[in-house]
């Protein structure tokens, strides 16, 4: 389903629950527009897009599940659904070198996404859980999430588009419980320095979830348990939204 054109399609990886319902349907669906405009292609019909991720989630049937959901330049959507892996925790994690893409394709989830798949690969291939994607010796994604780091004086730090990294669903969800319990969330390319003086490292994605991590590249990690319970309790939130709007 992916070419090796960035401008072939969009997609986005949605959540949904034994009921069929989907997490944070009008974020993924107003990342899949905008990433849309920066592929230069027409603007996805959202009608047409639900309905293909509802009736994959039907065929899935009543368990919790994965749904890719793609909207091609030809105006195509395509979706499958996929059971979630669990990981174990916490996470043994490698580098890689993160795809350099042009401006106006950062932060974007398109056609390209083979680099990706290969860090994850690279993972598994070393014996490790997931691949931290690295630029000018600093991280700026994860293979399949997004990494927070936790500092000493509680500051949180993820990459973001300016950064390289995809603008994150999972992220926008927890931001404003992270502040509301005295954590800011700052947007930075992760240096060794601040690996090292780390209270705390997670990634955050739809289909992880929230996971610490405990060792890079053979060097252990600060492992707690602040971030990762606050965070668990956003998603929490999130959900009950869901189920209740």
């Amino acid at each position: 389903m992916v070419d090796g054109q960035p401008q072939s399609l969009v997609f986005t990886t949605c959540r949904f629950n034994e009921s069929g319902q989907v997490l944070a349907w009008n974020l993924h669906l107003n990342r899949m527009e905008e990433a849309a405009e920066k592929i230069r292609c027409q603007k996805p019909d959202s009608t047409s897009l639900h309905e293909a991720l509802q009736s994959s989630i039907n065929e899935h049937g009543p368990r919790e599940g994965l749904a890719r959901l793609e909207w091609t330049s030809k105006g195509e959507v395509n979706c499958e659904t996929r059971d979630i892996q669990s990981l174990p925790s916490p996470l043994v994690a490698i580098t890689y070198p993160a795809p350099q893409w042009p401006r106006r394709l950062r932060g974007i989830k398109h056609g390209s996404w083979e680099q990706y798949l290969k860090a994850g690969e690279s993972a598994k291939s070393a014996g490790a859980d997931i691949a931290l994607l690295v630029h000018n010796h600093t991280i700026v994604d994860a293979d399949r999430a997004t990494p927070i780091l936790l500092d000493e004086n509680g500051l949180a730090y993820s990459p973001g588009p300016d950064q390289g990294g995809v603008a994150s669903i999972t992220l926008s969800l927890i931001t404003e419980h992270l502040e509301k319990n005295g954590i800011p969330l700052r947007r930075a390319f992760l240096t060794d320095e601040m690996l090292l003086r780390c209270k705390e490292m997670v990634v955050v994605g739809t289909g992880l979830g929230v996971l610490p991590i405990g060792e890079i590249d053979g060097v252990d990690i600060s492992i707690g348990n602040h971030l990762t319970n606050i965070i668990t309790d956003a998603l929490k939130i999130a959900w009950e939204g869901t189920q209740h709007g």
